[in-house]
């Protein structure tokens, strides 16, 4: 069984003068983890409705049984939750929260009125 201390994680990192994508700093090496996490987690937030699309636009249509429908119907769905809620943990609250905003029925019903009098 391999144990390792969090102080000798630490201690290796820091005597790490030179990474593999030439970054030197532990901030840096942050950062980019951080930009990787948040374009992974937009990623997913999108792949997140292709499912639902798929549900609806292309199982209906597919050769197969209704319980085979219903089971592809039901995996995809599942899917989408899990990659959209993961997605969630990894963009964070500012984003949740700016897109609950922007579905809440209030700020549709708004858009849809100021859209019919264009």
């Amino acid at each position: 069984m391999l144990v390792c201390s969090h102080s000798a994680i630490e201690l290796a990192t820091i005597q790490t003068k030179s990474t593999f994508s030439g970054l030197t700093d532990k901030g840096d090496i942050k950062a980019v983890l951080c930009e990787s996490m948040q374009k992974l987690g937009l990623f997913l937030l999108i792949v997140s409705f292709l499912p639902w699309l798929a549900v609806f636009f292309v199982v209906p249509f597919l050769p197969l049984d209704i319980t085979q429908k219903t089971t592809l119907s039901v995996v995809l769905a599942v899917g989408a939750e899990v990659c959209f809620w993961i997605s969630v943990v990894l963009l964070g609250k500012e984003v949740v929260t700016k897109y609950r905003r922007y579905l809440h029925p209030q700020f549709l019903w708004k858009k849809l009125k100021n859209f019919k009098r264009r």
